[in-house]
């Protein structure tokens, strides 16, 4: 991953940060362009750590004027990404579908599903002039096999980041962009932070291992598919789930 310039979206998310620190620690001519919200501070130490190599982009993901200025900022400041992974989402929430809320829902497929299609639609083009170029949506073991109850809202907008997964490594087959996703079962974050103990303890007991995920579980996978050793895999959603799908 030689003079690799990742831009990494929702990167101070659990998931986020362990993935930069992965890859600044692992490949020494990489570059990464972490996207905050709200939380710049939790990539501070990062940033302190690793200088230069770290860039740092605000932006509100709900709006897409914001979204748009960042792809700007770092167009200009930066150049094309040679690689884009997406993780920014609101938190889980477990709720009947008789509480579905349409504007937490609408916040929700902007944060996960319009922002990547901005972000896109700015470096995508330019991708395909570059040797080797990288998208990798995260994505959830809900999409595979019976989702689980409770969770409408997450389970939609996850299905509807795979159609677009999909959809882009069908038109861009022929570039040398690969786009694929991988779907990690229950990851123990703050991600999990509004949903009760219960349900985290019961998904954990579900699983083979009989635990949920951690963030360096995942890590290995997004290495891989970030990686020269996966220039003829395109297209794919690698569940990470212990053998629980």
């Amino acid at each position: 991953m030689s003079t690799e310039k990742v831009l990494v979206t929702g990167a101070s998310s659990d998931i986020g940060r362990a993935l930069v620190r992965r890859l600044l620690e692992s490949f020494e001519t990489t570059t990464v362009l972490a996207h905050w919200h709200r939380s710049g501070e939790k990539l501070a130490a990062l940033k302190e750590e690793f200088g230069d190599r770290l860039s740092l982009v605000q932006a509100d993901f709900s709006q897409a004027a914001s979204v748009t200025r960042m792809t700007e900022e770092i167009a200009r400041e930066h150049g094309t990404p040679t690689s884009i992974v997406h993780l920014p989402a609101l938190r889980l929430t477990h709720e009947r579908f008789t509480k579905f809320q349409w504007e937490r829902f609408e916040e929700d497929m902007a944060v996960q599903v319009r922002s990547a299609i901005i972000v896109l639609k700015a470096f995508l083009p330019k991708m395909t002039k570059l040797p080797r170029a990288r998208v990798l949506f995260v994505l959830s073991s809900v999409v595979h096999g019976v989702p689980p109850k409770y969770m409408t809202m997450y389970t939609t907008l996850k299905y509807t980041q795979l159609g677009l997964m999909r959809s882009l490594a069908a038109e861009y087959a022929s570039t040398p962009v690969r786009i694929n996703a991988i779907s990690p079962s229950m990851v123990d974050t703050q991600f999990l932070s509004e949903i009760s103990e219960i349900a985290v303890q019961m998904s954990a007991a579900a699983n083979p291992q009989g635990r949920n995920a951690t963030t360096d579980d995942l890590l290995g996978a997004m290495e891989l598919l970030l990686s020269p050793a996966s220039d003829y895999i395109h297209g794919i959603d690698l569940p990470i789930a212990a053998g629980g799908v």
